[in-house]
């Protein structure tokens, strides 16, 4: 039920049937929004998840107030949305720690963007996240990538996006350790993983020095 831009939904009879009768049968129920009426029809609808953040305008208090009351998480994938809007992951594929970990058609798309909406402004996403994380809204890392690279999904590549997704989110507020939650303890919670999601203390502590602070242009078009 993504919608806008330039994508179908499904009406709020539809979607509430489908959500209805997904959770008769104890089925965990995600949700792709990418405007904030589809996030709202979404909530409304008793989801249990959120996928992309909404990209069509800035948030209001309105829809974080009904996410954090309805208890839903969200997976906010700013870096999709950043692809959407023409923001490349070059910072990422210049990155040592990455570049000697991916050949070169996974480094090729990186370099690149979706680019489909371009007028999205990565502030209004970035500002979201914080007003999710300031209300208590569980937020879970995900970038959303395909497991081979796709040439119409620029910009994100499989597993180490995940790394600038967490500068995204300490971008937005997170602290380093709040960020590695989102990507560890948090969706094993969530998602009902117990034997998983923990980190040692050491990592914990050298992982997020590395999150500290971004690479230079990492929002660079």
């Amino acid at each position: 039920m993504e919608g806008h831009p330039g994508l179908p939904m499904l009406e709020q009879a539809t979607l509430d049937a489908g959500v209805a009768e997904a959770r008769r049968h104890g089925m965990l129920t995600l949700a792709h929004t990418l405007t904030l009426d589809a996030t709202r029809m979404a909530v409304d609808a008793g989801v249990h998840g959120l996928a992309h953040l909404f990209m069509d305008q800035p948030h209001t208090d309105d829809i974080i107030e009904r996410i954090a009351a309805a208890g839903v998480f969200v997976v906010p994938c700013v870096v999709l949305d950043a692809s959407m809007m023409g923001i490349t992951g070059s910072a990422l594929a210049d990155d040592p720690r990455v570049a000697a970990r991916l050949d070169e058609a996974w480094t090729n798309l990186l370099r690149g963007s979706y680019d489909r909406y371009p007028q999205g402004k990565l502030e209004n996403i970035l500002n979201s996240v914080k007003a999710l994380h300031d209300a208590g809204v569980d937020l879970l890392v995900g970038t959303d990538a395909a497991p081979f690279p796709l040439p119409f999904m620029a910009g994100v590549t499989h597993g180490a996006s995940v790394h600038h997704e967490l500068q995204y989110l300490v971008q937005a507020g997170l602290t380093p350790v709040e960020a590695l939650r989102a990507a560890t303890s948090t969706p094993a919670r969530r998602f009902g993983l117990d034997d998983r999601g923990a980190s040692p203390p050491v990592c914990a502590r050298t992982c997020s020095s590395s999150m500290a602070t971004p690479p230079s242009g990492s929002a660079a078009r």
